[in-house]
């Protein structure tokens, strides 16, 4: 039980890392585009569909997603490991 706490802490970590990491760089992107220092939603929503389809940032968008699938499974495991 305890391993799958520690597993799962690591998870987390690792993609609260990424996470943020994607953030910042979708932030500076749209304040590059437009100028501006806080970009709106929309200008974000743009900014997001340009990553999705960046062939340069397949490696970072494909560790996010394999994260993201092991912290939903390792709380799916935690989940059913408890009484």
């Amino acid at each position: 039980m305890m391993a799958i706490w520690l597993l799962q802490g690591a998870a987390f970590l690792a993609w609260a890392a990424l996470m943020f990491r994607t953030l910042f760089l979708l932030r500076r992107r749209a304040a590059d585009r437009t100028g501006a220092m806080f970009p709106g939603p929309l200008t974000f929503l743009a900014e997001v569909r340009i990553w999705l389809r960046d062939p340069g940032e397949r490696g970072p968008r494909r560790a996010l997603s394999l994260v993201t699938l092991a912290l939903i499974g390792l709380t799916g495991l935690n989940a059913a490991a408890m009484p």
